[in-house]
């Protein structure tokens, strides 16, 4: 008998366990998750952004694809993916509450995956903006996906950050290292929808899938959007100066072919002329060296460093450029005759809608 009373009264423990508290059974990662999602479902979107055309027969879709996105403040404005709508001529936005908005486009940002949508909102819909993160992913850290793909609404997926300082295959010069790579699965209608972290805020926003791999995905941090967005809004582009350099990283490679004078850098082959970089007097090369087909051109300026941030290669110096503000002055510093130089290059202003 004590077979069968043993049972009966694991039966009822279970039983009342699963009347009287039906979070017992999770653990404490878990109710964080579920807590994350309540929240941030309120915030995502799904998109579908396609082309129309006119026909004798009145307006036809030929195209549509879909992509998610993420309320960034109470006034309707909606980060998503460039990639998610380039191409459309119409993009429709479905709330969390289920109505659908055509949106407009408030702006771009095509080298960083960027665009900026609206969509008037009113009372009745369901909308609490998402919080944006203030610091930097690291390596470890848990990621929250949450998004539409496939058209499947409010999909969530759970993982870490896998990878930091990651490039895309031929991704534009902005993003190389700059993203982040994580396991959390993104899949096709994802892009654009929100990555994050454990506070429910956003670090990240999801904007591709390694095909040939699995559990391999990457978002743009989202430092880089924040940097953005004003400018998207105020001109509809990211301010970004043009520098008027052109030239090529400093490998070790590099250093032992040529004897160069510096094992790091950007080596300035060539200064257009008029530019900022030809006005505040950056050297370009003299003497061009051609090697397997490259023509390499020699004893220019090599950069070191803008506002103090070390310079290897292209990336960082388009990246540290979306930061400066116009009317301000770029310091930069290059490696010359043996001695390092600063020079000043004052900022244009803005170009507006």
């Amino acid at each position: 008998m004590i077979g069968p009373v043993f049972h009966a009264l694991a039966v009822l423990f279970l039983l009342r366990a699963g009347v009287t508290g039906e979070q017992s059974y999770r653990n404490e990662d878990e109710q964080n998750t579920i807590a994350v999602f309540s929240q941030a479902r309120l915030g995502v979107v799904h998109i579908k952004a396609g082309q129309q055309e006119s026909t004798d027969f009145g307006t036809e879709r030929y195209s549509e694809g879909n992509g998610s996105g993420f309320f960034i403040d109470e006034n309707g404005h909606v980060l998503t993916n460039y990639h998610v709508v380039g191409s459309a001529n119409r993009i429709e936005v479905y709330l969390p509450g289920g109505r659908m908005a055509v949106a407009r486009v408030v702006g771009t940002a095509p080298t960083l995956d960027l665009a900026l949508l609206r969509v008037d909102l009113t009372e009745a819909d369901l909308v609490e903006p998402l919080r944006l993160s203030e610091s930097d992913v690291v390596v470890g850290q848990k990621v929250i996906a949450v998004g539409h793909p496939l058209a499947l609404h409010n999909t969530l997926t759970v993982g870490v950050v896998s990878g930091v300082q990651r490039s895309l295959p031929e991704g534009p010069v902005e993003l190389r290292g700059a993203l982040f790579q994580t396991d959390a699965a993104i899949n096709p209608g994802s892009s654009g929808g929100p990555l994050l972290d454990s506070s429910g805020e956003v670090v990240g926003i999801a904007t591709a899938l390694a095909r040939e791999a699995e559990n391999v995905g990457f978002g743009v941090p989202i430092g880089l959007a924040k940097r953005a967005v004003p400018d998207l809004i105020a001109m509809g582009h990211p301010y970004r100066p043009s520098l008027g350099i052109e030239g090529i990283e400093i490998t070790p490679e590099l250093v032992d072919l040529f004897g160069l004078p510096e094992r790091s850098g950007f080596l300035v082959e060539r200064v257009v002329p008029g530019s900022l970089a030809d006005d505040a007097g950056i050297r370009a090369g003299t003497r061009m060296v051609l090697l397997n087909e490259t023509a390499y051109v020699l004893g220019g300026d090599i950069v070191m460093a803008i506002n103090g941030e070390e310079i290897s290669s292209a990336s960082p110096i388009a990246r540290i450029l979306l930061y400066p503000r116009p009317g301000t002055d770029l310091t930069v510093t290059v490696f010359r005759d043996g001695q390092m130089h600063e020079i000043l290059l004052p900022l244009p202003p803005m170009h507006g809608r």
